[in-house]
């Protein structure tokens, strides 16, 4: 059986519109305001995919690179991870958060650096906690796209 031709929500402009503003202003009233930090890399090491001599340290990026952004925090029960761990090295902090942003509003924020999406190793500073936090993995691309595009 043949999906109803009447509807055709994966290319009506206008619905994609609507779910877009609607996703926004659903993030603007349930998320925080963090500040996403973009990293400035200088020599970066091809193999180990890190860069060995930092430009300037993590003050100076918020400063100058730091954009206030609002985020959907996806779990408010606490921090996922596996807490604080003490090894032969010191105390390793290993809290996570996963925080979902809108693309629209990111592309606009930072529609002069050219960033498509978050990228991984820029850092955000989540108020609530007064922590900072790396961008370990972004999720680009869902299997399902609702009406037919990504929000």
């Amino acid at each position: 059986m043949a999906t109803n031709q009447y509807f055709n929500k994966f290319s009506n402009k206008a619905e994609q519109n609507l779910v877009e503003d609607l996703v926004v202003e659903s993030i603007k009233i349930h998320g925080v305001d963090c500040v996403y930090i973009p990293r400035s890399l200088v020599n970066v090491d091809n193999i180990f995919g890190e860069d060995r001599v930092e430009e300037k340290t993590v003050l100076e990026q918020l400063a100058e690179n730091g954009r206030e952004i609002e985020m959907y925090v996806n779990s408010y029960d606490g921090f996922e991870g596996e807490g604080e761990v003490m090894t032969q090295y010191g105390l390793e902090i290993r809290d996570e958060i996963t925080l979902t942003i809108s693309r629209r509003r990111f592309l606009d924020t930072f529609s002069d650096k050219g960033y498509p999406y978050p990228r991984e190793g820029d850092l955000i500073y989540f108020p609530l906690s007064n922590g900072l936090f790396e961008v370990n993995f972004v999720e680009r691309e869902k299997n399902f796209f609702n009406f037919g595009k990504i929000f």
